[in-house]
């Protein structure tokens, strides 16, 4: 018999969140899922701690993983699903977040009411201490309230649900993006071109998390975004001139000019350091400021930090 809801988890070397994560499922209100762990070329022994588990939970638990045994990204390995996917609805939640009981009980509630993509919520529990979470928990849908139609850009598949058909119509995610940022913008856009279905906001489908980047290792990380899957993002679709307003950013007009001055490397570095040294609860406007001079270094530079 098809289960409600199949729920496709990703995870790579962290089989003690991953556990934490599926007992997480057990609490479950809504009892009608099927879980597909995606093993990403873990080389710990999440596997085997997973088959242990079965043995012991009443959870419809399936084990994927790709063939060769090696690390692919997180696209390919929610990917690994599409042949795999029966429910009518689909839910994506990271290996290293623990759902509410409540959790596919919200996403559903907003699911039955029509044909549309619940975006839940995903909170970290160290936000008043690590900077990053903070500054995360101050933007995108974090800004609007439950039920709320938010953009579609503010799709991310560590906590989504949606009608299966759609995942499997697009082919799931770009296999090719392997590298950090823009695999779920890119997704999302292809998405919402594809279907042009609302997304609201399912605030109470709660799953919790610990933050574990340093600014200085997020920082890295979008300048990377920039460098490699900005330009890919960009060369796919030439016509999605929102992501990052890099339409407007590489203007000619008098804005554009004085938006690419203001987000100057000197000055970015400058935005790094106060973020690092001030009280978090004033850091927002710093590391957004430092966020965008590092996207723009890493797309006008093609410079990986990672790959020096």
């Amino acid at each position: 018999m098809k289960a409600l809801f199949d729920i496709i988890i990703p995870t790579y070397n962290n089989r003690d969140e991953l556990l934490a994560c599926i007992h997480g499922f057990e609490q479950q209100t809504l009892k009608d899922f099927r879980l597909l762990i995606c093993i990403d070329g873990s080389t710990d022994d999440t596997r085997e701690s997973i088959e242990h588990l079965q043995s012991l939970s009443s959870l419809n638990i399936n084990i994927l993983q790709h063939s060769d045994g090696l690390n692919h990204g997180r696209n390919a390995t929610r990917n690994l699903a599409l042949p795999h996917i029966t429910a009518p609805y689909l839910a994506f939640l990271d290996s290293d977040a623990v759902p509410e009981p409540n959790f596919l009980q919200e996403h559903l509630t907003i699911l039955e009411k029509e044909s549309c993509i619940s975006a839940g919520d995903l909170t970290y529990t160290n936000a008043d201490s690590n900077a990053w979470a903070h500054y995360l928990h101050s933007r995108g849908k974090k800004n609007y309230d439950q039920g709320e139609r938010i953009p579609f850009k503010y799709i991310t598949t560590g906590n989504l649900a949606l009608p299966s058909t759609m995942f499997i119509e697009l082919q799931g995610q770009d296999a090719q993006m392997k590298l950090y940022g823009g695999g779920d913008t890119e997704f999302a856009f292809r998405l919402y071109s594809q279907f042009q279905r609302p997304v609201y906001y399912a605030k109470r489908a709660i799953a919790y998390s610990i933050m574990h980047k340093s600014l200085s290792f997020a920082f890295d990380q979008m300048q990377q975004f920039g460098a490699v899957n900005l330009r890919y993002i960009r060369t796919k679709h030439p016509e999605f001139t929102e992501i990052f307003r890099i339409g407007e950013l590489t203007g000619n007009s008098m804005r554009s000019l004085l938006t690419r001055f203001a987000l100057h490397p000197a000055f970015g570095k400058i935005s790094e350091g106060c973020a690092k040294s001030l009280p978090i609860f004033l850091t927002k406007g710093f590391i957004a400021h430092a966020v965008g001079s590092r996207i723009l270094f890493g797309w006008t530079t093609g410079k990986d930090p990672f790959q020096a």
